[in-house]
């Protein structure tokens, strides 16, 4: 048994008070009467009021004691434990995605939390208690607290983010942890939606949620080209065990359209398609369901897509004159081609040079701003790859997981002559003959760079199907489209965002008010140095410089804006940017069946482990105190 509150146990000095006022007599007054007839019946209370007479038991006095001891640990809130009190304890706190569900009539994470401080209230004396919360990683919240109130005042502000859970890290920063502590236990506070983990024997797990949680959820919105314009397919999915209806509003940049109604049986899905949207603008979706018991997440009731938005690229070939290379760069999508010869080129690099790819034909310096490709550099040096002499290679291997070789077949492609390359820091080979390097890319001086060690007028390549597949892989990787962004991301995801051959600085501003308003759903409360976001609403996070950009973390759902500043201010392209679709769906986290994640199978979870829960005295001690002051006001009217 602990106080919630021991301070107030001061309380109890009333209990010696009310004995020294039996002891101390009250001093009377002496005088003569002419008879003491009518004082007989008072002898008691005279000996009674003699000073530091010996204390006799008295009913009144021991009723007035108990009311005193009653009253004393009311204030001081006793609890009870039903079971034994915690020894030192190791809290895992999911902040996931799914404990923002509302389906206890509040969140589920604020739930959590008051299993957390009851947890520490029934730590018993000496123990302490460690509190990591942990989204898509840990966050330490408080460390060996032994006080309870240190811990309600750490778990004070947080909130959960809108990332799924990894339990894995954080269960490994808890072992070791656990290491420097005597046999603590592990208390998993959770609602189960979590990847299952292996050997999981020591985790003890408090569950929260209930177990006819349903929700209805946007699981997909994707675009594709019909006609001049663009049509939208929306997926639906019902996770909840009883059938549900409603309605998906659709708008297409500020185009609303018309809502397409649905109706879905336990865990069916459907599809919703709008064929005829203008094209070249974002759409987003918006989910409406006919009965709000259906659904208990709001987070993924959004749901975004972008248009696939191409850049041109400006390539500029320096070369004596090579027909294969200006009439293979000529029909690439996307590329507008400039020619120089090797005499002007040097010229050029001393202006305002706006070209993101420069082709090098016969040359190996000096070396553009932006990405390069050398074409049959002559010996010598390009940023750390060594060009050596001459040799005729036999049959070409390209390796495996080249970046430029997708689709690439170079069974039938032969070279008389080629350079030895020798690639340094930075580079990979892509394409090899007798164990000599005659293809490679990577990167040097913080620039995209490719070589092709032979002449093309010494092979047979553009010749044969490879040789545009090749140029165009190798043009993708020198620039990439779209910024290699991938086409759905989510919160809590690591995005690499490509940079451009000619950008100077890269930034992330949020674009749909959605996103602004879910930024303040985060552990904002926990120092989370590797997250990007600042959680300030419509700030902008800068990705680079320095480069190569930092990975970006989207913090909530929305419409976002990618912006590449690249070149001189006078360049047509000087800030290239892209939207990119953030959604909130995850379909562990937006099933919201309580389930084990101890178990490999994710079985659902129908009980908890009965653990000590306090339960508060001080109710009772008031009624008690109460009681026995209406038997001593009983007791003293009769005269006793």
């Amino acid at each position: 048994m602990s106080f919630l509150h021991p301070l107030f146990l001061w309380v109890g000095l009333t209990l010696p008070a009310i004995v020294a006022l039996y002891i101390l007599r009250p001093r009377r007054r002496e005088m003569i009467v002419p008879s003491t007839l009518f004082w007989q019946a008072a002898p008691s209370s005279i000996e009674a009021s003699r000073p530091w007479q010996r204390l006799k038991p008295r009913l009144l006095l021991w009723l007035q004691l108990l009311a005193a001891a009653s009253l004393t640990l009311g204030a001081a809130a006793p609890v009870w434990y039903w079971g034994s009190p915690s020894k030192s304890v190791i809290v895992l706190l999911d902040a996931s995605a799914s404990m923002n569900a509302t389906d206890l009539g509040q969140t589920r994470f604020s739930r959590a939390l008051r299993e957390v401080e009851a947890l520490a209230d029934s730590l018993e004396k000496g123990a302490t208690m460690t509190v990591i919360a942990f989204d898509r990683q840990p966050r330490m919240v408080v460390r060996e607290a032994a006080d309870s109130r240190q811990v309600h005042r750490a778990l004070q502000g947080l909130k959960p983010s809108c990332y799924p859970g990894d339990l894995g890290p954080a269960l490994s920063l808890a072992r070791a942890l656990g290491r420097q502590q005597d046999r603590p236990r592990i208390v998993l506070v959770s609602d189960g939606g979590l990847a299952p983990v292996d050997n999981a024997g020591d985790l003890e797990l408090v569950t929260v949620g209930k177990d006819g949680a349903a929700n209805v959820a946007l699981a997909g919105l994707q675009l594709r080209p019909a006609g001049e314009g663009q049509a939208a397919q929306v997926t639906v999915v019902n996770h909840g065990g009883r059938a549900a209806s409603g309605q998906v509003y659709l708008s297409a940049g500020r185009q609303e359209m018309q809502a397409r109604k649905w109706h879905l049986g336990p865990g069916e899905s459907t599809h919703l398609l709008w064929p005829d949207l203008p094209a070249g603008v974002p759409v987003a979706a918006r989910l409406a369901v006919d009965d709000a018991g259906m659904d208990h997440l709001a987070l993924d009731n959004q749901a975004w897509a972008v248009p696939e938005n191409k850049h041109r690229v400006r390539v500029l070939l320096v070369s004596r004159g090579n027909i294969f290379l200006e009439r293979a760069l000529g029909v690439l999508p996307g590329v507008e081609v400039y020619k120089c010869t090797p005499q002007e080129y040097p010229s050029l690099l001393g202006g305002a040079y706006n070209y993101e790819i420069t082709v090098l034909d016969g040359l190996n310096s000096p070396l553009p701003p932006g990405a390069a490709l050398f074409v049959n550099p002559p010996a010598g040096e390009v940023a750390g790859l060594k060009v050596g002499g001459k040799f005729h290679p036999p049959a070409l291997a390209g390796m495996e997981g080249s970046a430029i070789l997708h689709y690439v077949d170079l069974s039938q492609v032969h070279i008389a002559s080629a350079r030895d390359l020798e690639p340094g820091s930075g580079w990979a080979a892509d394409v090899k003959a007798a164990g000599k390097t005659v293809l490679a890319h990577g990167q040097g001086q913080g620039k995209r760079l490719v070589v092709w060690g032979f002449d093309l007028h010494d092979s047979d390549l553009p010749l044969r199907p490879a040789f545009p597949v090749l140029l165009h892989n190798t043009m993708a990787w020198l620039a990439p489209p779209d910024l290699e962004l991938p086409a759905q991301v989510y919160p809590g995801q690591e995005v690499e965002v490509a940079a451009l051959p000619l950008a100077r600085g890269i930034e992330v501003e949020p674009v749909s008010p959605e996103a602004v308003f879910f930024r303040g759903a985060s552990l904002s409360s926990v120092p989370n140095e590797n997250n990007l976001d600042d959680g300030k609403p419509g700030a902008r996070v800068v990705l680079a410089p320095p480069f190569p950009p930092a990975p970006w973390i989207p913090s909530a759902p929305g419409l976002y804006r990618i912006v590449e500043s690249c070149g001189d201010g006078d360049y047509p392209g000087h800030q290239i940017s892209r939207l990119v679709a953030v959604n909130g769906y995850h379909p562990r986290e937006s099933d919201l069946r309580v389930r084990d994640p101890r178990s490999q199978q994710g079985e659902e979870v129908t009980s908890t482990a009965p653990r000590p829960r306090p339960r508060s005295l001080a109710g009772l001690l008031s009624a008690l105190a109460l009681a026995v002051v209406l038997v001593e006001w009983g007791v003293a009217s009769r005269g006793h």
